[in-house]
């Protein structure tokens, strides 16, 4: 059934093994990726298509401030089984440096532990790359470094595109990778 929505309990309903018609956001699959500047895949859950509005917001809500995830655990199997689903795309293995927001969610710093079960890759804050003045040994390691960028969730896309913009002029060669836990197919291709 993936993700349902009960709206008389007003509660999130979760079932990792079937996805049904009425989903929010089904489960059973491995994500999606698009390309975008060469070597750049973005993968991730979607919302369905009839899913409306309020309950996109209220999953978005619950997804970012719930108070404790160890007290949720199928939202901690939620964001597993995406890095899991990733880990198995690209091999996280592969990737030294990983880029994240500074007000990082309690998602995102949940991610980034799980990801170091795989790795042990250097973290830097996305704010980093806009600062007035870069930072010298920052931009060199991103010339030389395969690079994981990893958010909570996609809305716009505007500052996944401009972070996108600043690293591939750092890094022309090597892979990049956006990691959204969940987002939208179109928008990457709508965005570049």
């Amino acid at each position: 059934m993936g993700i349902t929505y009960n709206q008389e309990e007003k509660k999130f309903v979760f079932d990792f093994q079937h996805d049904g018609k009425a989903d929010i956001i089904s489960l059973t699959g491995s994500g999606y990726q698009v390309e975008a500047f060469g070597k750049c895949f973005y993968y991730g859950y979607e919302f369905t298509e009839q899913v409306e509005s309020s309950v996109r917001s209220a999953f978005i809500k619950y997804l970012k401030f719930t108070d404790s995830l160890q007290e949720h655990p199928d939202l901690t199997n939620f964001i597993k089984k995406a890095v899991d689903d990733l880990d198995k795309q690209i091999s996280l293995y592969n990737y030294d440096l990983v880029v994240m927001p500074e007000s990082s969610s309690k998602v995102n710093q949940y991610m980034l532990r799980y990801i170091y079960r795989f790795a042990q890759p250097s973290l830097h804050k996305m704010e980093e790359l806009f600062a007035d003045k870069a930072d010298e040994e920052l931009c060199a390691s991103i010339r030389k470094q395969n690079v994981l960028i990893i958010d909570d969730v996609t809305t716009s896309g505007s500052t996944l595109n401009e972070i996108l913009r600043t690293l591939r002029i750092l890094n022309e060669d090597n892979d990049i990778t956006i990691f959204s836990l969940i987002g939208r197919k179109d928008l990457m291709a709508e965005a570049f």
